[in-house]
């Protein structure tokens, strides 16, 4: 399903190719690893369609929360419809199961050895497990973003809007990563490039940076919802 977002969306959905490769192959050949990419790929989420939706997640550390608050926003009435608010209704309910799944990955990414820490003599994440995450996080992505990207954006008040200068410590890891390109005599700094250029892609990364500063030793405990 992410692949078919992608070629729905290709201007929106480009920069999730890296992200869905990363899995596609950590499910054939590093089952133990796919945690982590669902994780990022959720987060991904998180950071892309909240400030879409007019969403603040600043006050929201917790992974279950974050999610929750997407979900609540998301509109899923069928136009045209004389029930279309008990369809939205009913929509929402099923879609509550995703809030038990979000809950259920940050407490298996709590457990020592299936996404940091532990022992190399533990046993770890199988091949059968992969599968069943990657289906998960595929089907369950791509409806969340085909959703939000299937809507009217929305504008967001500059009380909530995100400015550049709110990710300094990312984006100095991008300026340390990547050359400043010299441009008719004028140094300008990747990482203001990224962010005005491809917010998308801006957001993706520093989800996928956000989730690699918890891992791999990382012994910080999240709550669960």
């Amino acid at each position: 399903m992410l692949r078919t977002l992608m070629e729905t969306h290709p201007d929106r959905a480009a920069s999730l190719r890296r992200h869905v490769e990363a899995l596609e192959a950590t499910i054939s050949l590093e089952p133990q690893l796919c945690l982590h990419r669902v994780r990022t790929l959720f987060e991904a989420v998180h950071e892309t369609i909240a400030p879409q939706l007019g969403i603040d997640l600043s006050d929201a550390i917790e992974f279950p929360t974050r999610n929750s608050r997407i979900i609540k926003a998301l509109d899923f009435s069928v136009p045209n419809h004389p029930e279309s608010g008990k369809i939205n209704s009913a929509i929402s309910k099923l879609l509550g199961s995703i809030d038990g799944t979000a809950a259920a990955l940050a407490e298996l990414s709590n457990i020592p050895n299936l996404r940091h820490g532990g022992s190399l003599d533990w046993g770890t994440l199988e091949r059968q497990h992969a599968i069943m995450l990657g289906g998960l996080c595929d089907t369950l992505v791509a409806f969340l973003f085909d959703v939000a990207w299937s809507r009217e954006a929305i504008l967001i008040k500059s009380s909530t809007a995100k400015t550049y200068g709110d990710f300094q410590t990312f984006n100095d890891y991008l300026d340390d990563e990547y050359a400043p390109p010299l441009i008719a005599g004028s140094t300008f700094m990747p990482s203001k490039i990224l962010f005005e250029l491809d917010a998308t892609l801006y957001d993706t990364a520093r989800a996928e940076w956000l989730a690699e500063q918890q891992s791999p030793f990382s012994n910080d405990q999240e709550a669960v919802a």
